[in-house]
Parts: structure tokens; C-alpha cells; sequence
């Protein structure tokens, strides 16, 4: 079977069943794109270290990293159509976190109270969507791709508490619980969700969405949203121009004490 399977047609599958942002989906088509038209007929039975030699071209740790875990990525859509594919990309692939350049840094728990607080002033685009996009990046600690993969549906209130089904980074998705004040914010936002059939309904779609009813694209558009909330507080602004989803997201978090 894997003989017979266009590397294009898995690659156009793999993105149309999960919920990148369209940034996101061209980078990944064209890094695929890019290793299908390199490895050529090999591309159902290559190995690591075919990835580890075109990935050590990269121009720096950080993309390499990107490069293998987009492969990573493809590959493993790939075997749930043929499990015989071996996936030539494993995390192992990836340099060692330790060993990347440091990337932009966390607020400090100051810092962090200081933007919730920006957060909940916020008037400017959708300030609903900004305070329950902030909310989840900061007081669960997603993500940006986490964050705009949520679906409406993913939101999960129990008796006691309110849980989300999340996309893992290696795949896969588990429920997360979320702090109260988080749930809050998404309870406050749904009223003001912006919907167009068939990309969402009230009921159905992307938790997160655009004005016209689609899926926040992940980059630049969560970065951008959480600039501007930061831009609005005096004690922020020096942080609006470097600040990113995954420095907050790795921030102290203000709801747990």
C-alpha cells in the first residue's frame, strides 16, 4: 500500500484535518513540499538520518527543530493511512531544548498580574476574544497553536469545574482543567464570538475566531492581539514590541497563587 500513496495527497489530508491557522499551513506545505521534492522516490522508506543530513542545512538550532518537527508531523498522519511507515523524524531528532538559543523571556509574577490586569481594561479589537485569548495563554499556559486549535466543543463544563480538551505538541489531545477565572473569561467571550457557516456556528467551529468567522491563524495574529494588549498598559509598554505567546505561556501563572 505505501508504494501507492502520493506523498502530495497525504500531505493535503494531513492539513485539512487539523486546525493550523493559514500561516501556519503554508510554512508547513512548503517545508514538506520542499523534503518531498528532495528525497523523491525514497520519501516511504527513508530513515532519521536522511532528516538529520537536510536539516543540517538549516541556518540556525531553532529551525532545524521547526524543520524536524514538521516532518515529524507528517509522517505521523502518514501512518494512520498506512502503519507500515516508519517515521523518519522522531522527537529524538530534535535538539535538546537546553541546547537552543534562548528565546524571548517570561514575565515575572509582577509582570504577569500587571497583564491580567491589562487584559481586563482592554477596549481595543474584540476585547473579548483578546481577555479570553490572554487568559488561556497565561493562566493554562497554551500554546499559541494550542490555543487557536480549540474548538467550541473542546470546552467541556462539568458538575465542579470546567476542562478543555488540548492539542498535544506530539500529537494527540488530553482534557486540561481550566482555573476558574479562565473559564470565566471564555464564558464572557461567547456571546461576542464572531460566526460564519459554514467555517462556525454558535455551536460548533473554532473557540477563537476572526471577524469573519474563521480560525485565528496562529502567527501573527495571537502574537500581534497579545502586543496590543500589552502596548495599553504603562507598565507593559516596554514589553509590547518582544513579547510572545510562548514567553507568556511560560510566565508565572497570576490564578495559582
Amino acid at each position: 500500500m505505501t508504494r501507492a500513496l502520493n506523498p502530495y495527497v497525504v500531505l493535503d489530508d494531513w492539513l485539512n484535518t487539523n486546525p493550523f491557522g493559514d500561516s501556519a499551513g503554508l510554512n508547513y506545505r512548503r517545508e514538506v513540499t520542499r523534503w518531498i521534492n528532495h528525497i523523491g522516490a525514497q520519501v516511504w522508506s527513508t530513515r532519521a538520518r536522511d532528516v538529520k543530513e537536510w536539516t543540517a542545512a538549516a541556518n540556525s538550532e531553532r529551525t532545524r527543530a521547526f524543520l524536524v518537527s514538521v516532518l515529524g508531523g507528517f509522517y505521523q498522519h502518514a501512518q494512520t493511512i498506512d502503519p507500515s511507515i516508519t517515521n523518519p523524524a522522531p522527537a529524538t531528532l530534535r535538539p535538546a531544548v537546553a541546547s537552543l538559543p534562548p528565546g524571548r523571556p517570561a514575565l515575572t509574577r509582577t509582570e504577569s498580574t500587571l497583564y491580567v490586569s491589562a487584559l481586563d481594561r482592554y477596549d481595543g479589537l474584540m476585547p473579548e476574544r483578546a481577555r479570553a485569548l490572554g487568559y488561556l495563554v497565561l493562566g493554562r499556559g497554551l500554546r499559541a497553536h494550542q490555543a487557536v486549535a480549540l474548538n467550541v466543543t473542546d470546552i467541556v463544563r462539568e458538575q465542579h469545574r470546567t476542562v478543555a480538551r488540548v492539542t498535544l505538541k506530539g500529537g494527540g489531545t488530553e482534557f486540561q482543567e481550566l482555573p476558574p477565572p479562565v473559564a470565566l473569561a471564555i464564558n464572557d467571550y461567547l456571546p461576542h464570538r464572531r460566526t460564519t457557516a459554514p467555517h462556525s456556528t454558535p455551536e460548533t467551529g473554532p473557540l477563537l475566531t476572526s471577524g469573519r468567522g474563521r480560525r485565528l491563524d496562529p502567527a501573527p495574529s495571537v502574537r500581534d492581539l497579545l502586543r496590543a494588549v500589552a502596548s495599553t498598559h504603562t507598565q507593559l509598554t516596554h514589553l509590547a514590541d518582544t513579547l510572545t505567546a510562548d514567553g507568556l505561556a511560560s510566565s508565572p501563572n497570576p490564578f495559582l497563587g
